[in-house]
């Protein structure tokens, strides 16, 4: 994979001038900023991993050249190169947040290196649209061909019906409990036009870690074995036990919807994402569970009020606390003898989100979760996270944004109320062994002064934490930025 970084640096460096044309732009970017020893929740969280919870100095510098052809038939290709540097008081960081290069043909792109995901809903949602893939870590380096914008199906669909695809390979080159763990990835989407205004987007999308090696062992897959994991099948007799009993790899996916309105004054979407870990949760055994939201946007102007989110996330019925019992003689005696489970029987709940009994360290990257940063990563040992101990809450979660009239500052208002129950396993407990709910209230503002007002962009951050799931805590971060055209 260093080979891959060097490869794209010689390319997007070594590119001739003459091919950045006055009808392309190469735009620069560069922040430094400082931050107070305590951090709270939505100082951090969902930064892409460039702010740490012990991080106190930071500073970024990227460079980049988009798709400059408006021409969508036409071939164009973007490159693009970020890296960042921060000081912490427990670890000093230098890594790439991004070095890409991508290639557009029609409506058919092709992705390799590291790459940011779109900002969704003007950066309010807790999850960035996703609920199992959030903007709350580093990128993941990779290759992915995808569809540039939606596809309309020909003929008698072409006005009302189309969609949308991508398939995908990554790696972890985080410390992990299995190192070098590779993430395949898949997403099939439709849309469906009712009237200008009216659309409905419905789609699937799959994530699976598979591969890697620890002290003990090194995982390999066949051909044949990959093909079953991108199929979502069983492991054969080469596989452990884990992937023969259930799926090959660690499945996490979901389920998505999405009611978009888009009118002269306003836009608005109402959408739902369903998570997915099972065959259970691809069953819908474990609804409710999922996010639920709300977005506004207001397309008149620069306004006090632009946009607003409300999202409810639920994740406490997993399927049920249990994913077996003890069978009885009975049952036992009606069983299959080639039942991987001879003396039990499988109820399919416990999906125990974001956890995995091979992959130990979980649906998690550079120790924080991946997907909406209200799953809780478990302490580092040995510098490994394993998991997360709390997968089951209920979080209310609003965001706002807009210019204030005085002085034309841009604000982000975010806030977010939780309800934590740990795990059906691990469930909190007070110094009694009860069940108990831990709650947690959290906020983040953000002020920035636009260049207009200074040569550089000036943003203040303050962050609030008050509960009992985190450490109570108030903080604030100072950062200037300057982007521009070469």
């Amino acid at each position: 994979m260093n080979r891959l970084y060097t490869l794209l640096l010689i390319w997007i460096f070594a590119v001739p001038c003459d091919v950045f044309s006055q009808s392309r732009k190469v735009e620069y970017q560069a922040e430094i900023g400082g931050a107070t020893s305590a951090k709270p929740f939505w100082l951090h969280s969902n930064t892409r991993g460039m702010i740490s919870p012990d991080t106190y100095l930071w500073g970024n510098i990227g460079i980049g050249s988009d798709f400059a052809k408006t021409n969508s038939r036409a071939f164009d290709f973007a490159l693009g190169f970020e890296g960042t540097g921060a000081l912490g008081s427990e670890e000093h960081r230098i890594f790439i947040d991004q070095l890409f290069a991508k290639a557009r043909w029609q409506n058919l792109t092709l992705n390799v290196g590291l790459w940011d995901r779109p900002e969704e809903y003007d950066g309010l949602s807790a999850s960035n649209g996703n609920l199992v893939y959030s903007n709350n870590t580093r990128n993941m380096p990779g290759i992915s061909f995808a569809s540039w914008n939606y596809i309309r199906f020909p003929w008698i669909f072409k006005k009302w019906l189309a969609f949308k695809f991508e398939y995908a390979e990554f790696m972890m080159l985080d410390d992990r409990y299995i190192e070098h763990t590779h993430v395949h990835h898949k997403m099939l989407g439709a849309k469906i036009t009712f009237s200008p205004q009216w659309s409905l987007e419905a789609g699937v999308e799959d994530y699976a870690q598979w591969g890697g090696k620890t002290d003990e062992r090194e995982i390999h897959y066949s051909l044949k074995d990959y093909i079953k994991l991108v199929l979502i099948k069983s492991g054969g007799e080469n596989s452990s036990s884990s992937d023969q009993i259930n799926k090959l790899g660690n499945h996490i996916g979901r389920h998505y919807a999405r009611l978009n309105y888009n009118g002269k004054a306003l836009a608005a979407s109402l959408y739902y994402d369903h998570m997915c870990e099972d065959g259970s949760g691809m069953r819908f055994k474990n609804f409710p569970d999922g996010v639920y939201g709300l977005y506004l946007n207001r397309k008149d102007g620069n306004k006090w009020f632009k946009s607003f989110v409300y999202e409810l996330y639920y994740t406490k019925d997993q399927s049920g606390p249990r994913h077996d019992r003890p069978a009885t003689d009975e049952e036992i005696a009606e069983k299959d003898p080639d039942d991987p489970y001879p003396d039990r029987i499988v109820l399919g709940g416990n999906d125990n989100y974001m956890n995995h009994g091979e992959y130990r360290s979980g649906w998690s990257l550079y120790g924080q979760m991946i997907g909406v940063p209200f799953f809780t990563p478990k302490a580092p040992v040995d510098g490994i996270v394993l998991g997360t101990y709390n997968n089951r809450f209920i979080a209310h979660h609003w965001g706002v944004c807009g210019t204030l009239p005085v002085g034309k500052i841009d604000y982000k208002l975010l806030c977010s109320y939780s309800l934590n129950y740990g795990t059906h396993s691990t469930p909190f407990r007070d110094e009694q062994n009860r069940p108990i709910t831990k709650k947690q209230f959290s906020l983040g503002l953000q002020l920035t002064l636009p260049e207009n007002k200074l040569p550089f962009n000036t943003t203040l951050n303050i962050g609030f934490d008050k509960g009992h799931l985190l450490e109570n805590k108030f903080g604030a971060m100072l950062s200037i930025s300057k982007t521009g055209i070469f």
